[in-house]
C-alpha cells in the first residue's frame, strides 16, 4: 500500500484554528461484514481540531480526531468518522456515503438526508464498525443507498423516513433499512420507508414512544 503524506499549516475548515496532518492514500480498510460505502480515503485527518469542518469533495476520513466544531458534508462528497469524538452536529445532504464507527458526538445530532450511497452508523455487532454514543437526535431521511443504524446509544429521538433500500446494495444483506440493537432515549419514528425497516432480530431499547411501520412494535 502506497502512502503519500504531507503536512500543511492549516486545514480548509470553516473557522478552523487547528493545525493537522492530512494524508492521501490509495487504499482503504474494508470491514468484514457491513462494508462502508465511503471507500478509499481522498483525505485523512487525525489529531485535535477546533472549528467547523466542511467535507467538500471526495472522501474525507476522520480517524482518532477530537473536533470542537460542527461538520457539514457537501452534496456528492463522502465522510468517514472512526474512533473520534465530535463536539457538535453532523449534517449531510446529498452525500455519496457516510460512515460513523466507534465514535461519539457531544451536544450534537446526526442528520443524513438524500444520500446516494451506504449510510453506516454502527453495524450492530455484525462486523467491526462498533456503535457509538450520539448526544442528540438521529435523522435519516430519503436516502437511497442503504441505511444501517446499529448498536448505538442515542440520547435524543430517532426519525427514519422515506429511505429506499437498494435491491443490489453493498453489503448485500442491506436490502432494507436496518435499525438494530440501539438504545434510544427519545422517540423512535418510522414512515414511508421502502421496504419497511428491519431490526435483524436485534431489538432496540426505546425509553419514549415508538410509532410507524415496524418501529411501532414493542419488540422492534
Amino acid at each position: 500500500m502506497t502512502h503519500v503524506q504531507h503536512r500543511i499549516s492549516a486545514l480548509l475548515l470553516a473557522g478552523a484554528l487547528a493545525v493537522a496532518t492530512i494524508s492521501a492514500t490509495s487504499a482503504s480498510a474494508a470491514l468484514a461484514a457491513d462494508t462502508p460505502g465511503t471507500g478509499t480515503c481522498t483525505t485523512t485527518i487525525s489529531g485535535p481540531l477546533t472549528g467547523a469542518l466542511t467535507a467538500a469533495v471526495g472522501t474525507t476520513c476522520l480517524t482518532n480526531v477530537t473536533l470542537h466544531g460542527a461538520i457539514t458534508v457537501n452534496p456528492g462528497a463522502a465522510l468517514s468518522i472512526i474512533d473520534s469524538k465530535i463536539y457538535g452536529a453532523i449534517t449531510t445532504n446529498g452525500a455519496s456515503a457516510f460512515t460513523f464507527c466507534n465514535s461519539s458526538t457531544v451536544g450534537g445530532a446526526i442528520s443524513v438526508a438524500t444520500s446516494t450511497g451506504f449510510i453506516l452508523i454502527g453495524d450492530g455487532g455484525e462486523g467491526t464498525c462498533a456503535g457509538g454514543n450520539i448526544d442528540g437526535a438521529v435523522t435519516l431521511d430519503s436516502n437511497s443507498g442503504g441505511v444501517e443504524l446499529g448498536g448505538n446509544t442515542i440520547v435524543g429521538a430517532v426519525k427514519v423516513s422515506g429511505n429506499v433500500a437498494p435491491t443490489n446494495g453493498i453489503p448485500v444483506e442491506d436490502a432494507a433499512t436496518e435499525i438494530e440493537g440501539n438504545a434510544v432515549g427519545g422517540t423512535l419514528t418510522c414512515s414511508s420507508n421502502t421496504p419497511v425497516p428491519t431490526n435483524d432480530m436485534k431489538s432496540n431499547t426505546v425509553k419514549s414512544t415508538r410509532t410507524g411501520e415496524t418501529c411501532a412494535s414493542s419488540t422492534f
